[in-house]
């Protein structure tokens, strides 16, 4: 249960360079790798009202999914990008640019303790792109190959995707060839944020 925002409120700083003291009222632990294991063994020490991650990249939101019932705040770069969309999918309740000032910074971290949600302009923005723009195509692909692109989206690799359906290696490295192919690139990257703006997995 989230702490009354008239009391202490303490936070994780996890991949933030020097761990920012926002206002009154506000202590925060950190910094902390950005390392996911780093990162919940310090949740589980600390059991902090807010989690304050700036991911190094996409892979780095893996731990927003494990942070429940910490609320979890990104601080995103200017050059975030798909990163923005990937974070609000994978549950923060908050994002904000990372350049943000102290007041601000303050202001979000006592919403996202609160149990609100809070979006930085850049965030809005994407946000709102998403909801109202057209989804993006995806290619004409067999059952199979959607069941792997949704993996795929999701950032895994061909072993963890294989044990995950039960599938031979080279089977799925057959099926991602193919998905490859089909998307016109060699970037598994570029094939998984496309498959994300087209709402899978």
């Amino acid at each position: 249960m989230t702490r009354s925002l008239g009391k202490l409120l303490t936070v994780v700083a996890a991949g933030v360079p020097v761990a920012p003291v926002p206002g009154d009222g506000i202590e925060v632990v950190g910094p902390v790798s950005p390392d996911p294991g780093a990162v919940l063994r310090a949740l589980s020490a600390a059991r902090p009202d807010v989690l304050l991650l700036r991911p190094a990249d996409r892979a780095g939101l893996a731990v927003v999914r494990h942070a429940h019932p910490t609320p979890v705040l990104v601080l995103t770069a200017p050059d975030a990008g798909e990163l923005v969309v990937a974070a609000m999918r994978a549950g923060a309740r908050g994002l904000l640019h990372e350049n943000a000032g102290p007041a601000d910074l303050a202001r979000a971290i006592r919403v996202v303790a609160g149990g609100a949600a809070v979006f930085g302009e850049d965030a809005a923005a994407r946000l709102y792109a998403r909801l109202t723009g057209p989804p993006p195509s995806l290619p004409d692909l067999t059952a199979r190959e959607r069941e792997v692109l949704g993996l795929l989206a999701d950032d895994l690799g061909n072993l963890a995707i294989a044990a995950r359906l039960n599938l031979a290696p080279k089977t799925v490295r057959n099926v991602v060839c193919g998905i490859l192919a089909k998307f016109g690139t060699a970037d598994r990257a570029v094939v998984g944020a496309r498959a994300r703006e087209a709402g899978l997995p």
